[in-house]
């Protein structure tokens, strides 16, 4: 085990591009407000699926054009989170006039640390769909090759392949990140494994600085593998409430610039949080389910409290998975008073979903939910959950408070945030306020199993 942290982590710069809209201070703005983004999907055709509603981003126009990166066309999670990065490396200050990397530090020890579900694989599903049609159209009997004389040459015969490693080569390149690179595939963890990883990094003295989040695409092919689970909501996610009914996916990315205190300070950068700790559990239970009682989720929970050097009263707030579906909202809840309830604090714990606002963005959800926690921290905010209108008894106890219909204003002094995902795969992060005490300091950031 190692607890504590070698180098104080801190938060320096958040990019964020989501259906509540581009940019940190747009994003935050509407999240405090309560702004359902969620709507009407145009993107592919839902007419067989449960729902035809989801956390689009519409009518996305990328701050900087994609033809400026020098690599190709780009797929809509490649350019979320190369928008996103941009958007971070300016915030906290390390961006020249072209994005790429400027300041004290040597490229080679600045990384990226990104989180996907699927990544940027619903980009080459309309190309491999014209290219079945256009088999088809041309006789050619379906299989992985034709002996028929090919009537195109094989570049313009052959789909493109997945390549989903370019979601963090495409930023390490644009912007000149030479350190560790990582891509985290732990499905609707990913996004804050990504992050958790990357204060590792930093924390070791194995990169002076990263960017760290995560970036995800609506899909067909998810949206068809959600209904055939029953998993979706009708129209729109109500976390925690009685007649919760399902999830809504979303896209978007989020990214945030992460260095170690004592440098950030040296420059002059804006620290607007502490990574304190985290926990990184398996349920090793099921592949789409939770484990009933959370195990994972609790040892999680309780692993980034221990490694933050905090108690379950220090805790001001939680951002919850609160995905809407009644399993796991119920198993999460279990998990909650497993760690918080049962006089463990002596006043009710507020808790919040952001997956209520612009739904389910898979592996960019962690990474979304880190980003309010951090601009929650710096301006003493909680944002509401919205479409709760029945809290569910049976669901967060007496020893919780539901932040909905409007947003809170707390003094707050430490957040964790959860994500959990299919797998099994569970990660929650502490932030702290930059005044803050922070714990001892041990040889790691993190907890691990």
């Amino acid at each position: 085990m190692r607890q504590g942290l070698a180098r104080r982590v801190v938060v320096t710069g958040v990019g964020v591009v989501s259906a509540l809209g581009v940019g940190a201070e747009e994003f935050w703005a509407a999240a405090r407000r309560g702004h359902v983004g969620t709507g009407d999907v145009t993107l592919f055709d839902t007419g067989d699926c449960l729902t035809h509603r989801g956390g689009e981003i519409r009518d996305w126009t990328p701050p900087w054009p994609d033809e400026a990166y020098g690599h190709g066309p780009l797929t809509r999670s490649e350019s979320f989170v190369l928008a996103a990065t941009r958007m971070a490396l300016a915030d906290g200050g390390l961006a020249d006039g072209h994005g790429r990397l400027t300041g004290p530090y040597d490229d080679t020890r600045v990384g990226a640390s990104f989180g996907i579900v699927v990544g940027n694989r619903p980009g080459i599903e309309a190309p491999l769909r014209a290219a079945h049609l256009s088999e088809q159209d041309a006789g050619t009997p379906p299989g992985p090759a034709s002996h028929a004389a090919p009537s195109q040459p094989w570049h313009r015969r052959t789909p493109p392949a997945h390549n989903p490693f370019r979601i963090s080569a495409l930023p390490a390149a644009a912007f000149g990140l030479y350190g560790p690179n990582l891509l985290l595939p732990t499905a609707c963890a990913a996004g804050n494994g990504a992050v958790a990883h990357a204060a590792d990094a930093v924390a070791a003295g194995r990169a002076d600085a990263m960017l760290a989040g995560g970036t995800d695409e609506l899909s067909e092919a998810m949206f068809l593998m959600f209904t055939s689970f029953r998993a979706l909501s009708p129209d729109v996610v109500r976390p925690f409430d009685t007649h919760r009914a399902g999830l809504l996916l979303g896209e978007g990315s989020a990214v945030l610039l992460l260095e170690a205190e004592d440098s950030a300070r040296a420059r002059g950068a804006p620290v607007l949080a502490v990574v304190a700790g985290h926990g990184n559990y398996s349920d090793a239970h099921h592949m789409t389910a939770p484990h009933p009682e959370g195990q994972g989720a609790t040892r999680s929970m309780r692993a980034a409290l221990r490694t933050a050097g905090l108690a379950p009263d220090d805790i001001d707030c939680v951002s919850a998975h609160g995905t809407g579906t009644p399993a796991n909202d119920a198993v999460e809840a279990r998990a909650l008073a497993e760690v918080f309830g049962g006089g463990h604090r002596h006043t009710p714990l507020p808790v919040t979903a952001l997956k209520s606002l612009l739904g389910h963005a898979q592996g960019a959800a962690g990474a979304l939910a880190a980003a309010a926690c951090v601009l929650a921290l710096r301006d003493g905010v909680v944002p509401p959950t919205a479409n709760v209108e029945a809290p569910d008894p049976d669901c967060l106890t007496d020893d919780f408070a539901l932040v909905r219909d409007r947003p809170r204003r707390l003094p707050l002094r430490a957040v964790m945030n959860n994500a959990f995902g299919f797998g099994g795969n569970n990660c929650c992060v502490v932030f702290t306020r930059p005044d803050t005490e922070p714990a001892r300091r041990g040889p790691g950031t993190g907890e691990r199993a």
